[in-house]
Formats: structure tokens, C-alpha cells, sequence
């Protein structure tokens, strides 16, 4: 069964609606069907168009490249609940891929959020996990204030009021209305994108988070707290004295 859906509301808007139940959880299949979706996107957004520079070709194609994409959910409650922690265990080099569901949403250029109880909250302190390496460079850049960025890192739960006036989400609406509005802002923004400029404009901006997700995990991934007693260990027994005292 599809663990996401594909489909196209509007002509120059796509959409991706996370569904695997109960909170789409951020498994390799699933990121692996995200990033299958997102490729079949951006040859449909490039065969319409999108992404050729020369304004007078560019106007040859029928919505002259415009074109937008809204990431949602299918599952009622979660965008996404995040990392499949102990399954992630399993998977070689995982930590060099995985995003939690906050980071997902933060990636995303507008982000609108349904009013009621939710919020967003990076939560891996709380079961022990480390970052990916992306992560490290991703979040400083979207969360450049630094009481902000040690709250969320240290798994505060902010709320929709918080997180709008903190600049991390953009618009706060009825349940209801997150798609609808989703979509008038993907077919406000679309022809911005057109020529493609956007999309390196980001790259450069993103390159340093690029570089680091293909840097290896590294040993403090494994066990940190080995080769903390590795590095200590000439001095064990003179710390171990001190550290009685």
C-alpha cells in the first residue's frame, strides 16, 4: 500500500499528502516514497516549462512554468510524528538521510498550520538521538535566534501563536481551510519559480546543509561515551581519585 499520495489540484499546483497511519512516521520506505514523489514533481513542473531561463520559450508552454507543490497529510492529527527511532537503528547510515517532521515543515517555503492544539517540537533529546549531520547545519539557518534554537533542541512544544510570532510558520487557519489556503498560496507564488532561478537560489543558500548531509555520520554517532573513556584513558584512575573527593 502507498504510504503517500500524489495528485495535482490545480494545474500548476502538485500535491504530496503524507499517509501512513497512525502519524506517518519517518521510515525508509516512506522517505523513499517522498523523494520517488518529489523527482516525478519536478519532471512534470520541468516538462511544462518549468525551469527554461529564455522568457519568450518559457512563454510558449500553457502556464508559461508556474508551478508550486503542497506537502500535507493524509493522517488526522500529524503532519508527521517524526523519526522511527529504533527502526532507523537497523538501516546503515541512516542518520546521513533522516528528517524529523518539524525539520520537513521547515524546509517547505510557506509554512500554514491548522489552528487548535498542535505544535511542532524537535523531541530527539528526549529518546536519546542524535542528529544527522544535515540537521546540525539546517537548524542554526532557520532558527538563527539562539534562545529559540536551544528550546527546540531541548524538545519545547511550540504552539501555533508561538511559532508565528517566532517566524517559523507563516499562517495560522481553520483545519478546514490549511489546503485550500495551501493551494492559493502555491498558485500566488508559481510563476516566481518559472525560470528556476528559485530552486539555485536555495541551493546556494542550503549549500553548507547540502555538504554536511553527505559527510560521513562519524564515530560519535556509535558510541560517544567509548570514546569519551578512549580519550581519557592515560588519566582514568587520577580523574576517578579527583572525582570522589
Amino acid at each position: 500500500m502507498p504510504l503517500l499520495a500524489l495528485t495535482r489540484p490545480s494545474e500548476t499546483v502538485w500535491q504530496i499528502s503524507l499517509n501512513s497511519p497512525p502519524d506517518n512516521r519517518l521510515t525508509p520506505p516512506l522517505l523513499a516514497e517522498l523523494a520517488e514523489a518529489l523527482d516525478i514533481v519536478e519532471l512534470e513542473w520541468r516538462n511544462a516549462g518549468g525551469g527554461v531561463q529564455d522568457p519568450k520559450k518559457r512563454s510558449t508552454y500553457k502556464n508559461k512554468g508556474a508551478g508550486a507543490l503542497v506537502l500535507t497529510s493524509g493522517c488526522e492529527r500529524f503532519f508527521s510524528n517524526g523519526l522511527d527511532y529504533v527502526g532507523s537503528l537497523k538501516v546503515d547510515n541512516f542518520f546521513q538521510a533522516f528528517a524529523g517532521g518539524m525539520v520537513i515543515a521547515l524546509a517547505c517555503d510557506y509554512r500554514i498550520m491548522a489552528s487548535g492544539k498542535g505544535w511542532m517540537c524537535m523531541s530527539e533529546v528526549t529518546f536519546g538521538a542524535p542528529l544527522p549531520n544535515s540537521f546540525g547545519a539546517f537548524l542554526p539557518a532557520l532558527i538563527p535566534n539562539p534562545q529559540h534554537l536551544r528550546d527546540t533542541m531541548l524538545a519545547r512544544r511550540w504552539t501555533q501563536p508561538e511559532l508565528l510570532e517566532i517566524g517559523l510558520i507563516d499562517e495560522i487557519v481553520k483545519p478546514e481551510e490549511v489546503l485550500k489556503r495551501a493551494i492559493e498560496v502555491g498558485e500566488r507564488e508559481g510563476p516566481k519559480v518559472a525560470p528556476g532561478s528559485w530552486g539555485l537560489i536555495k541551493e546556494d543558500l542550503r549549500k553548507p546543509i547540502i555538504v554536511a548531509s553527505h559527510e560521513p555520520a562519524g564515530p560519535r554517532r556509535l558510541d560517544s561515551g567509548q570514546i569519551f573513556f578512549d580519550r581519557i584513558a592515560k588519566d582514568r584512575k587520577k580523574l576517578e581519585a579527583k572525582a570522589k573527593l
